[in-house]
């Protein structure tokens, strides 16, 4: 008989746990995973700039003037997207940390000093964040001579120290001395007929080189590289990873879908150029 009644028991609790059940689905249907889902993934447009110059004239596919780079810091503000870093991007994905719903990068090739006295006061005055990918090979030379001309040099380390110290910018890996085609490589792409063993130890000599220069000079370690003139070579992910870059930016145009939890949708990260006659408006509009 107690065993009759133990029986009834359980039953009545299921049965009330599948009547509390429906009215949650019923109330509740599915906003719940919806949001959480939702909350996961972002939407992510990365800019590409490269050099910035004072005045119209000398811009180009490659070069904008610093009245350009304002109208697009003025249009990314006002139209509600928040700049952000590759660490809140990077905690997003490993951590769930959240991030703003409309976020975005900027990234500037090159480390041309011309960032430095143009841009750099811009993204200060709209509180910008920004990567400044350098070449290794210039920051070395211009640090040395001080040659200072917005039309050709680069950052030395003293402004790079300053502008990583503002918080609004950090400086990351284009390479020491690989962005160049005059020496049987196009960037870092492998060769034809390269061994395995060859272009790894070519990868970690050339690219380790700035890593432990940064980290001397700036004191971190970059997580984000930035292929030079976009050429990739599938042989350098593993590499690439193997040596700690938990990011890798691309030349690929395209809006990146970024998701917690995996890690994979870091590497290759799309960037649109920004271009002379292809203003933010138009990128972010289309």
């Amino acid at each position: 008989m107690y065993v009759i009644k133990i029986k009834n028991i359980l039953f009545y609790i299921l049965i009330a746990i599948l009547v509390a059940s429906s009215i949650v689905l019923f109330l509740y249907p599915a906003s719940a995973t919806e949001e959480k889902t939702e909350e996961n993934i972002r939407r992510l447009p990365v800019l590409m700039y490269h050099a910035i110059c004072d005045n119209s004239g000398k811009d180009g596919k490659f070069i904008i003037t610093k009245q350009a780079l304002e109208a697009d810091l003025k249009y990314i503000q006002a139209n509600g997207y928040t700049t952000i870093s590759s660490a809140e991007l990077i905690d997003f994905v490993e951590k769930g940390t959240p991030l703003p719903q409309k976020p975005i990068m900027l990234t500037f090739d090159d480390g041309y000093y011309n960032n430095y006295c143009y841009a750099y006061p811009l993204l200060k005055k709209y509180n910008a964040k920004a990567i400044i990918s350098i070449i290794g090979k210039y920051t070395d030379l211009y640090s040395e001579n001080t040659d200072e001309n917005p039309r050709y040099s680069h950052i030395t380390w003293k402004q790079a120290e300053e502008m990583c110290q503002s918080g609004l910018v950090e400086i990351q890996n284009h390479s020491y001395n690989s962005h160049t085609t005059d020496k049987g490589r196009n960037g870092t792409k492998k060769r034809a007929n390269e061994t395995e063993e060859a272009y790894t130890e070519y990868i970690t000599s050339d690219v380790g080189r700035l890593q432990d220069e940064i980290e001397l000079n700036l004191g971190y370690t970059p997580l984000v590289f930035a292929y030079p003139f976009g050429s990739v070579s599938e042989a350098s992910y593993d590499i690439l990873k193997g040596m700690g870059f938990k990011m890798t930016l691309s030349c690929e145009e395209k809006v990146n879908k970024i998701t917690v939890g995996d890690s994979e949708c870091l590497y290759m990260i799309g960037r649109y150029l920004r271009s002379s006659d292809k203003s933010a408006e138009k990128i972010l509009g289309q």
